[in-house]
């Protein structure tokens, strides 16, 4: 799919952003934002358009993730458009243009089986991940350069099967000697045989001697046998001997222990930690004991001597209630004084206010002077209802006189408008004309549109060749079914590839065999070789020979006189049969010595003779594919010639014209619909320029012009809608002043009758407040004023004199109580009451206080009491427990349980000496009984045992030795004896050399035959090498070269002599050169992943796979020469899939625009 337009709502840092894409081939989308923009974000949000926005996005980091939403529109790759919006939520979010959830079906047409994770390793690509594939590159050593060979089809299985040719001669006969190897075997062993045949026969004295010197052998291995074990078995006493006497002497000393103590008992294991436990437990219990009858004894002794005050504890309510009572009366005669002066105070002052009201009398009896409050309520509500009616009837004359001029002026302003028109016709009229459109817009458009479609006529038909120009004519060719051309296109390339390919085998076998020839020239020019056919003919003789000497030697037979005649000529039979095998030894010796040049002459001669065949083939396999050639290029030329075309016009270039005439036609359709078009819109804006003029009422002798029309039209429709809208303001002000006056009118009389109505009420209420009834409003706000200002002084100086009276009496009744309580209790009377109280207070407490400890120290001799009874329980149990314990050790007390403890302990210790002991004797003991190793222990003193150890080792050893040589000895005669027992005749000997021979010719020629193959099948490698038979990477090196301006125009794999494939690069300036992946600078790492990565996409896109390629400056680390070889391979890359280039560098636009024509860059920019 190709986008066309990516709008992003509350998405990241965008809050409503929409980039329009060109989604045609041959184009580059470049979007070019400062850092901070959204370039990232733009990345992350085709993956979330098409694959779902996660729940835990981090793209709501600035507008939440309320109405986050992704759209897109684009075409699919039939070319029908889509539209698509992906919302964050729940269940299906992906919706198509009617909000409704977008169909299955169209979802798996634009996905096309990718995922997430597809899309964001391969299409979507960041800086980062650019640099880290390119350290992948370089980490996968030779992992890559292997799975390319493999994906390739590669040429392993022919590479393993050299290998395997090559071990296989290396195993028979290697270029270094190796005794192992069948070859080199075969001539130790013709070496041998040649030594035999040149020995004596066995004479019958000499097997005696040896046959006496075997057996005298034997005997002296078998004494020295003997011997040897026997100093190995004195050995072995001695060392059984010193490893047992310190297990007897300790097993001896157990048992002396245990009948020497009898008495000693067996107990548990577990009875001494219950006696230590039983004794700690009885000593704490008795002092436990002891503590608490002291603890007792003193808490009695303490309660006893404390005597409270039952007196004063007899009365401890009354004397709590009279402190109670202290405090309030201490602090009322203290207020007292204060409250006195302030109401001293408010007196005064409400004297002072009765003067100013006019009023006499006592400050004492001022509320009888004060009216109820009910009537100051009245009189405050009268007086600010008078307030009101006086300022109505002070403003309300001006507003009826301002109502009545207002009224005024709007009808004299309606009086000055002019008449009114009938807008309808006019209106309706130019909604007509409007109702296709702007008529000026319709017809500059109209116009635009019909020089754009010739503009682009023209510039298709300049594209075409002369003859292809003229539309008549490109109507009229007929052009080829595009089946035909791509099958005749493709059978001229096949044809020409495989010619090519003919004439390159041919060239390089001539060369080769040229080489060859010139090779074995050199090899002859040496000196001459000894062939395999002489070496044969001397075999043959020499065995013949053989024969002979056996049918009269060995067989019986009558010996065949002319045969040996005719081999010996004028030598004797053995002479001659001598002479035979000298003869064989010397050319088998000079083809040993020759045997490299032999070897290379044999090779070359059979490689030379399969190169001529190969020649042969390969010049009837070139002329068969030239005339196949030949053909492909007639039918083709064929083809082209309707088209008025070169024969040697190549596939796309017509294809591209092809493409051209179809554009060519369709435009020129174009360019008569825009004109016809044109054509009659003029018609139509004509006949509507003469009905507006008709309704403007203009002249009638000239031709109209709309857009003057059109102009005139409105402009009178925008005057009658302002003097319209005049005249409706005007009328409304006028019934609005109408109102007005009349309201304002009626509020005037309605202030006057409220005045005359509160003179009426005024009166009564004065006399009520002894006021006189014709007082100034004023003057009697003044006096109420003053009335509610006495009223809280009159009741706060009342109730300041009864809480005065109410602490007199208060006080008196205190100290009454006081006197009556001291006298009780015998306590002298004090003059203060207060003080007095709070000296019975503080008896109170003291008595208390006693009585309280009294009442604890009871309480706590009770607890030691139980505590005492407890502690003498369990004091007993404790001493129970340690009877017990004693008496289970059969002792009368503890300390003779100890002691009995400690004798069972020693009884179990000799015991597991003891059994350890004969534990250890009977698996050292070799099997003997127990009075058998004490004798032998008994029978060597201590102090010997070193020295008759050291003496039995020297023994053994001189032993040993002593049967090793004669054990030698022995061996040494049965393998002279043998020597002598094996085949000694001459015939054995010449036999074995014969079969040497034939075993070292044979594996010779399998050698040289494995070699040869080898050979071969490397040349057929390094041939389909070099004809680049591995596609793939022949894609990724075109792709590489045209991202590094051609100055790595191949990429290629190599195995190392281990077998590992690795990824190599040859550089334009160093042809010969190969340069591994880490040998590569950063940036060259960069666009070899880069070009990896365009051919991967395109495997996918053959697949079904389409998405845009997205890339995040990943031109940041290329030059500006790189730069603008990477904008052509991207360029190109479009024809496969839409190209979108995210970036924050000026110059790379600056780059493109440079490199690439205008409409070949689409730019689109953020802000940051």
């Amino acid at each position: 799919m190709r986008l066309t337009r990516l709008s992003l709502r509350r998405y990241g840092n965008f809050q409503d952003t929409m980039l329009r894409f060109d989604p045609a081939p041959q184009r580059l989308n470049l979007v070019l934002a400062p850092n901070g923009a959204g370039k990232s974000v733009l990345r992350g949000a085709l993956g979330d358009l098409l694959f779902g926005i996660g729940t835990q996005t981090p793209m709501g980091f600035r507008h939440g993730y309320a109405g986050m939403q992704i759209g897109a529109e684009g075409v699919l790759p039939d070319g029908a458009p889509f539209s698509l919006t992906r919302r964050k939520g729940r269940g299906n979010t992906l919706l198509g243009p009617d909000e409704a959830p977008l169909d299955a079906a169209l979802q798996a047409r634009l996905l096309g089986g990718m995922d997430r994770p597809l899309l964001e390793r391969l299409f979507a690509l960041d800086t980062e991940r650019l640099r880290i594939g390119g350290q992948g590159l370089l980490a996968s050593g030779g992992a890559l350069a292997e799975a390319l060979l493999e994906a390739a089809g590669g040429l392993r299985p022919a590479q393993r099967l050299r290998e395997e040719l090559n071990a296989t001669r290396d195993q028979l006969a290697p270029t270094r000697k190796s005794a192992q190897r069948p070859f080199y075997a075969a001539l130790d062993r013709l070496t041998g045989s040649r030594r035999a045949i040149r020995e004596q026969l066995v004479r019958p004295e000499r097997w005696l001697d040896q046959e006496r010197a075997l057996a005298a052998a034997k005997e002296r291995r078998e004494a020295a046998s003997r011997a040897a074990a026997e100093a190995a078995q004195s050995l072995h006493r001695l060392e059984r001997v010193r490893r047992l006497r310190p297990l007897l002497a300790r097993r001896a000393a157990a048992a002396e222990w245990l009948c020497t103590h009898p008495e000693a008992p067996r107990l548990p294991a577990a009875l001494r930690s219950r006696l230590v436990h039983a004794r700690q437990a009885a000593s704490r219990a008795a002092e436990m004991r002891n503590m608490l009858h002291r603890r007792h004894d003193e808490l009695v002794a303490q309660a006893a001597a404390i005597a409270p005050d039952d007196a004063v504890l007899a009365q401890a309510e009354s004397i709590a209630s009279l402190l109670e009572a202290a405090g309030a009366t201490e602090k009322a005669r203290q207020d007292l004084p204060g409250l006195e002066a302030e109401l001293r105070s408010q007196r005064t002052q409400i004297d002072a206010s009765l003067r100013a009201l006019g009023l006499s009398g006592p400050a004492s009896r001022a509320a009888e002077a004060i009216p109820a409050a009910i009537s100051l309520a009245q009189a405050r509500r009268l007086l600010r209802t008078y307030v009101r009616h006086a300022e109505a009837l002070a403003t309300l004359p001006s507003a009826v006189a301002e109502q009545e001029a207002a009224l005024n002026r709007a009808e004299a302003a309606l009086a000055s408008l002019p008449p009114p028109r009938d807008a309808e016709v006019l209106a309706a009229l130019i909604s007509s004309i409007a109702a296709e459109g702007d008529p000026v817009r319709m017809a500059a458009a109209a116009a635009q549109a019909t020089a754009q479609a010739a503009a682009r006529l023209d510039a298709l038909l300049a594209r075409l060749p002369a003859a292809w120009r003229d539309l008549d004519w490109l109507h009229a060719v007929e052009a080829p079914q595009p089946s035909l051309l791509r099958q005749r296109a493709e059978h001229r390339r096949v044809a020409g590839a495989a010619h090519g390919e003919q004439v390159a085998v041919l060239e390089r076998l001539q060369g080769t065999l040229t080489a060859s020839r010139q090779e074995r020239a050199q090899l002859n020019r040496e000196g001459p070789l000894p062939g395999a056919a002489v070496l044969t003919a001397a075999r043959a003789r020499r065995d013949a020979g053989w024969n002979l000497i056996y049918r009269r030697a060995f067989s019986g037979e009558a010996p065949d006189t002319r045969a040996e005649q005719a081999f010996g000529a004028e030598q004797p039979l053995p002479l001659a049969y001598v002479a035979a095998v000298v003869e064989v030894d010397r050319l088998a010796d000079l083809r040993n010595r020759e045997a490299e040049r032999v070897s290379a002459a044999e090779q070359l001669d059979r490689a030379i003779l399969q190169q001529e065949e190969g020649l042969a083939t390969a010049r009837i396999a070139e002329a068969a594919a030239r005339r196949q050639a030949e053909a492909a290029e007639a039918a083709w030329a064929a083809l082209l010639h309707p088209l008025a075309l070169a024969p040697r016009t190549e596939a796309p270039e017509l294809e591209q014209l092809l493409a051209l005439r179809t554009a060519a036609l369709e435009e020129a359709a174009n360019l008569i619909l825009a004109r016809e078009a044109e054509k009659q819109l003029l018609v139509r804006q004509a006949a509507d320029a003469c009905r507006l003029r008709q309704v403007l009422g203009g002249p009638r002798d000239s031709d109209p012009d709309l857009r003057a029309l059109l102009a005139e039209a409105e402009a009178r429709q925008r005057e009658t809608r302002r003097t319209e809208s005049d005249r409706a303001r005007l009328q409304e002000q006028r019934e609005a002043a109408r109102e007005s006056l009349a309201a304002a009118e009626r509020a005037l009389a309605t202030a006057r009758e409220q005045m005359a109505g509160w003179h009426a009420d005024w009166k009564p209420l004065a006399a009520r407040l002894g006021r006189a009834p014709d007082e100034h409003p004023e003057d009697s706000a003044e006096a109420l004023r003053l009335f509610e200002e006495l009223a809280p002084i009159v009741r706060e100086a009342d109730r300041l004199a009864e809480r005065i009276t109410a602490i007199g009496a208060e006080i008196a009744a205190f100290t009454t109580r006081c006197s009556r309580l001291a006298e009780e209790l015998g306590t002298a009377a004090s003059r203060d009451p207060v003080a007095a109280a709070r000296a019975l207070g503080q008896r109170l407490q003291a008595a208390r206080g006693a009585a309280e400890r009294r009442t604890l120290l009871a309480l706590q001799a009770e607890e030691a009491a139980a505590s005492l009874a407890a502690g003498m329980r369990q004091a007993e149990a404790d001493a129970a427990e340690l009877r017990a314990v004693i008496a289970a050790t059969g002792a009368d007390s503890a300390e003779a349980a100890e002691e009995r403890l400690d004798l069972s302990n020693a009884r179990e210790h000799h015991e597991n000496l003891l059994a350890e002991a004969q534990q250890e004797i009977f698996a050292g003991g070799d099997g003997l009984s127990l009075e058998t190793l004490c004798r032998e222990v008994e029978a060597l003193a201590p102090e010997m045992m070193e020295a008759e150890l050291l003496r039995a080792r020297e023994a053994l050893t001189a032993q040993q030795a002593a049967a090793e040589h004669a054990a030698a000895d022995a061996a040494h005669a049965e393998a002279a004896l043998q020597a002598l027992s094996n085949e000694t005749a001459f015939s054995r000997a010449v036999q074995d050399q014969q079969t040497a021979v034939t075993q070292a010719g044979e594996t010779l020629e399998n050698a040289l035959l494995l070699h040869t193959a080898s050979l071969m099948l490397e040349l057929a490698l390094g041939a389909a090498q070099e004809a680049g038979d591995d596609r793939l990477l022949r894609r990724i090196g075109a792709t590489f070269a045209l991202l590094t301006n051609g100055a790595y125009p191949s990429v290629t794999s190599r195995e190392d002599e281990k077998g590992v494939a690795h990824l190599v690069i040859r550089r334009a300036d160093y042809p010969d050169e190969e340069t591994l992946v880490d040998e590569l600078s950063e940036g060259t790492r960069d666009q070899l992943f880069l070009a990896l990565r365009l051919v991967a996409i395109e495997d996918h896109v053959a697949q079904g796979a389409i998405l845009p390629f997205l890339g995040d400056d990943i031109l940041q680390s290329f030059d500006d020469g790189r730069a603008a070889a990477a904008f052509h391979a991207l360029l190109d890359f479009s024809r496969t899939t839409q190209v979108i280039l995210l970036s924050h560098h000026q110059h790379l636009l600056d780059l493109a625009r440079a490199t690439l024509a205008p409409e070949q860059v689409h730019v689109q920019r953020l802000e940051g």
